[in-house]
């Protein structure tokens, strides 16, 4: 056994400790592309760094060793979120609830990890929610607001959710299928690539989305008034291409956006980007008609909208298919940068609870 070999007594023990950064974790770590889905990227230990007994496997897979990364990151979160609490730390207060732009496991610093040397952020967030999980019974974001300790410092919530409703995957009879195999129609000539969309599909999806975010803008609004809510529309992504330099080692790539969108028999990446494009310039319409802080019109006055669609033009902004690259100065750091601008104003405009 190699020196540098740990246990995953050790390795967890690494886990356990808010002091030791993501990065000294991460050469201990692989991605699991077999079992990886849209926006549920699956991290676990590398079995060639840590050496894993029998037990240790039946222990975690008991807790559910999929879902391993993400509850390791939460908790090293939130420990290091009550250390500073603790220690009175004046940062504005806020609640996170979301995707894996919000919680990409330990592998990358994704937004809310760019964030939180700027706020104080109690996380919720799993790679691979949903917004039905989000918004469904035993809503998690409930209880911070009305925690007697955090509650009456909360801020804000933001809110990251519908990714997998446009351009994710979903249980089907054969198994996980992309959810772009349903909102497409088969490539015709002469049509515009948007024209292809499959316009009731579509609209009960937004529906649903629409329907989660005023389930949650109401549920701040009663809960903990005069708290925001900060929402956001993803950047246009970039679908796999030849010679394409982003080798992500949690997926294939390619099986998110490039595969189905050819498998309806578009090919052309210009024609693949157009598509991507209207998916999520309507997804931008529908949820522009909520958020009044910033968007004229907006139903609810306490709603804020961060739009990311035009922040990753670059590939080299993007690790994969539909996650930012964590590079500095690039993807999730420029991600970041409009929530933080987008949060200094809502806390500009709202009354200090």
């Amino acid at each position: 056994m190699s020196s540098e070999k740990k246990s995953f007594d050790e390795l967890e023990a690494m886990l356990a400790d808010p002091d030791v950064p993501d990065a000294a974790i991460r050469p201990y770590l692989r991605a699991a592309p077999e079992e990886t889905t849209a926006f549920d990227p699956v991290v676990l230990p590398d079995p060639e760094r840590v050496a894993m007994r029998p037990l240790d496997e039946i222990r975690a897979r008991g807790l559910g060793f999929l879902d391993w990364a993400n509850r390791w990151s939460r908790r090293r979160r939130q420990q290091r979120f009550e250390r500073r609490l603790q220690a009175g730390d004046s940062a504005p207060v806020l609640v996170s609830e979301g995707d894996s732009w919000f919680q990409f496991p330990l592998i990358l610093d994704d937004t809310i990890d760019q964030l939180e040397p700027r706020y104080l952020i109690w996380s919720l967030d799993a790679a691979g929610d949903t917004l039905a999980n989000m918004t469904g019974p035993g809503r998690e974001y409930v209880e911070p607001l009305l925690d007697r300790t955090i509650g009456p410092r909360v801020r804000g919530l933001l809110f990251s959710a519908g990714g997998n409703d446009i351009i994710g995957s979903e249980p089907g009879p054969e198994g996980e299928r992309p959810v772009l195999e349903k909102l497409l129609r088969r490539r015709q000539p002469g049509l515009s690539p948007a024209s292809h969309i499959r316009e009731d599909e579509l609209e009960k999806r937004l529906g649903a989305i629409e329907a989660g975010y005023r389930q949650v803008l109401e549920t701040v609004a009663a809960l903990r008034p005069g708290a925001f809510v900060v929402g956001h529309v993803y950047a246009y992504a970039i679908p796999a291409f030849a010679g394409d330099p982003r080798h992500p080692a949690w997926t294939k790539h390619g099986g998110w956006l490039c595969q189905p969108l050819a498998a309806k028999g578009f090919v052309d990446p210009a024609e693949q980007r157009a598509i991507v494009r209207a998916l999520i310039d309507r997804l931008h319409e529908r949820l522009a008609r909520l958020m009044g802080g910033n968007c004229p019109g907006g139903a609810y006055r306490h709603g804020w909208l961060v739009d990311c669609r035009e922040v990753l033009e670059d590939v080299a902004d993007w690790a994969d298919e539909i996650h930012p690259t964590d590079a500095p100065g690039r993807g999730f750091a420029r991600v970041a940068g409009r929530f933080d601008a987008v949060i200094r104003a809502a806390l500009a405009a709202a009354p200090v609870g």
